[in-house]
């Protein structure tokens, strides 16, 4: 158990015993007991939401920011209920009705819950969509990871050259396309051609074929510019 979890579990004992400690010594009305069951589910649903974030690891970004503030209001309206409603049906000022306290608690935890599940949801589209994006851009990715490496082992008539072609994959547009998939494949064999080019020390011909590369690169680039 790490130190946040055991943070959270000493948040909800707190977030009991101080509810209780006040309860026992109100008269037991109906709505203190309902405000001090309130109080002590508020404890348990901050705690058990809470908990579920300490697992959730760094993708959880978003709903370790947004969950809190959700929870933030949920408990400081129950508190609040809780202490006026209580308050005025003690000193005989007005009482509300336990069941009519019933209904707007009620509310207030669907309303909460909705919050979360949404905030949830988004978390989940947005992970989703950052898998998609991720799939569609590490083909090119990988090839400027091979310029890079080829770059590092070229000889240095050729740097220039290498460092011109991996230059115009770094700075493109790394989604892949189905209409641009041939271009792509077509690249990736000049790139593997010009690794072997550079390695037997042809540097005219490798010369010639990094031209050619950037010119493809380039044509490739505006075809994706024209499908967006």
């Amino acid at each position: 158990m790490n130190s946040q979890e055991k943070r959270i579990i000493a948040g909800v004992l707190v977030g009991i015993a101080i509810p209780t400690a006040i309860y026992l010594l109100l008269p037991k009305t109906a709505v203190v007991h309902f405000a001090y069951i309130s109080l002590l589910l508020a404890a348990v649903v901050a705690g058990a939401t809470l908990w579920r974030l300490s697992k959730g690891g760094k993708k959880d970004y978003l709903t370790n920011l947004a969950f809190p503030l959700s929870l933030k209001s949920y408990i400081a309206l129950s508190a609040l209920m809780a202490v006026v409603f209580s308050t005025l049906d003690v000193a005989g000022v007005w009482s509300i009705g336990w069941s009519y306290y019933a209904v707007l608690y009620l509310i207030l935890l669907a309303v909460t819950a909705w919050r979360l599940l949404a905030i949830g949801a988004g978390q989940e589209k947005s992970q989703a969509v950052g898998e998609a994006v991720k799939a569609q851009t590490s083909g090119w990715k990988m090839l400027q990871a091979d310029a890079d490496s080829i770059l590092l082992a070229a000889p240095a008539e050729l740097k220039a050259d290498i460092t011109a072609v991996r230059d115009a994959i770094r700075f493109s547009d790394p989604m892949a396309k189905p209409e641009i998939a041939a271009q792509d494949a077509a690249i990736a064999k000049d790139l593997s051609e010009l690794k072997a080019l550079a390695s037997a020390g042809k540097a005219a011909e490798a010369q010639s074929l990094c031209a050619k590369l950037q010119a493809a690169i380039k044509d490739r680039n505006n075809r994706l510019k024209m499908l967006k």
